[in-house]
Formats: C-alpha cells, sequence, structure tokens
C-alpha cells in the first residue's frame, strides 16, 4: 500500500466500530444510578477493512478489537486495533484517541484526538482531529462528521474529511439500516466515498453487511483499493 493510499484515508473506525454516543445520565427515579466510570470493549472480524471508502488491508479480511473507558463527565479514552496490509513496514494499525462528548438542545456532540500509531513502521505515525453531531428522531439518527489532519511532521499539507449519515432502527427488531456518504480533501487527493449497510444482533453479537464504494482512482492501480465491494463482519461486545 503506497503512502497516497494510505495518507489519505487514516484508518480508524473509532466512532463506526467503536462509537462513543455520550454518558449514560441518570434519571430520576432510577432504580440505581450508572456507574461514574464505565468500561466496554469489542473484537470482530471483517472481510475487508474498508476506511473512508478504501480498502486498508488490501482487499483481505482483518480482525479489530478495542476497548473504552468513559466518565459520567462526558470525558472518554480509547484504544482500537486492526491488522492492515504492510504500511511503512507495519502490519499493524494501532489507534490511541480521547475527547469529550455531551449533549446540548438535543443532540448528541464529540469533539477528540486521535494518534493512529504503525508499530515497526517508519515516518508514518501521525493524529487527526475529529467532531461528530448526531440527532434522533424516534427510531431514526442522522449524524454529522468533520475529521482534519493539520499539517504535520509525517503528514504533509492539511486533509479534511466531512461525513453525513443515517440510522434506523426497526422497530421490535433486531435490524439496522444505515447510510453514510463522505469527501474527503486535500493537495493531494479529492474523492468521495459511500456505503448501504444492514446490522443484526444477537445478545452481544453483530453481524453486519456492507456495500461500499468511492470514485477513487488513484496511480499504480490503487484505485481497485476503492473499487465497489460486499464487506461482512462479525462483532462482539464485551
Amino acid at each position: 500500500m503506497n503512502r497516497l493510499t494510505k495518507g489519505c484515508t487514516a484508518a480508524c473506525a473509532v466512532f463506526a466500530a467503536n462509537g462513543y454516543t455520550g454518558p449514560a445520565w441518570a434519571q430520576p427515579g432510577d432504580a440505581e444510578a450508572a456507574p461514574a466510570i464505565e468500561i466496554s470493549g469489542n473484537i470482530g472480524l471483517v472481510s475487508d477493512y474498508r476506511y473512508r471508502g478504501l480498502s486498508l488491508s488490501d482487499r483481505d479480511p482483518a480482525i479489530q478489537g478495542g476497548i473504552d473507558i468513559t466518565h459520567e463527565s462526558g470525558l472518554f479514552v480509547g484504544t482500537w486495533a486492526s491488522s492492515i496490509a504492510d504500511y511503512g513496514g507495519s502490519n499493524v494499525e494501532l489507534d490511541l484517541y480521547g475527547g469529550y462528548g455531551g449533549q446540548a438542545a438535543g443532540i448528541d456532540y464529540s469533539v477528540s484526538a486521535l494518534a493512529y500509531v504503525y508499530p515497526g513502521g517508519h515516518g508514518v505515525d501521525y493524529f487527526e482531529l475529529k467532531g461528530t453531531a448526531a440527532k434522533t428522531f424516534g427510531p431514526a439518527t442522522v449524524d454529522l462528521e468533520l475529521s482534519w489532519v493539520p499539517d504535520q511532521k509525517h503528514y504533509r499539507g492539511d486533509n479534511v474529511y466531512v461525513r453525513a449519515g443515517a440510522e434506523l432502527a426497526i422497530p421490535d427488531t433486531p435490524l439496522t439500516l444505515s447510510a453514510h456518504a463522505g469527501r474527503e480533501s486535500s493537495d493531494f487527493i479529492k474523492k468521495w466515498d459511500w456505503e448501504a449497510s444492514a446490522a443484526y444482533s444477537f445478545d452481544k453479537l453483530t453481524a453486519k453487511l456492507s456495500y461500499v464504494d468511492s470514485d477513487y482512482g488513484g496511480a499504480d492501480e490503487a484505485g481497485r483499493l476503492g473499487r465497489a465491494t460486499l464487506v461482512a463482519s462479525l462483532v462482539a461486545a464485551f
């Protein structure tokens, strides 16, 4: 995987796979208040590690997992990792992040900083800033994301990613439908990506099937990493 491909698709499914939705505030009349600190995690398999439309596993399966710690104040920290195709001498992506989430005027929001670390890699680690906002209407939720990679030692030039999505929980079923579209722009890439998914949850397992595509057409056959595909995943939460 070349630098152009990886540099414009910082691989972190933090809020997609390990999504922080804000603290669980206790309500009047609750039999028991939520604990001040909550720890959660997940581990899963995907048929192709896609992020922002592009494959970071060279269209091969990947194993992934993460742990999140949230405080009732809204502060959170976490880590998430995935196997990847060779990138700068590394075959592992390790994401470290922290931030704050809350609610204002009925809108759930979060702001966070993320460090992308590639153990054993050379000159490829970098950081990103991210903001999210979501609004729920009955069984449906709409969300927006804005991510920014500023110019830094291992990442030359700014990269901005804007994403809009929607999710619909089918009432009285374990089925959830979702879709999103995103626009990535920097000095070396301008592309769209889009995805439509169906997820089925049972107990602590979630099976998901997604159609993923983009209009990316990179050099040296890198464009194949953004071609349309179906991605299957199975994730266990704990």
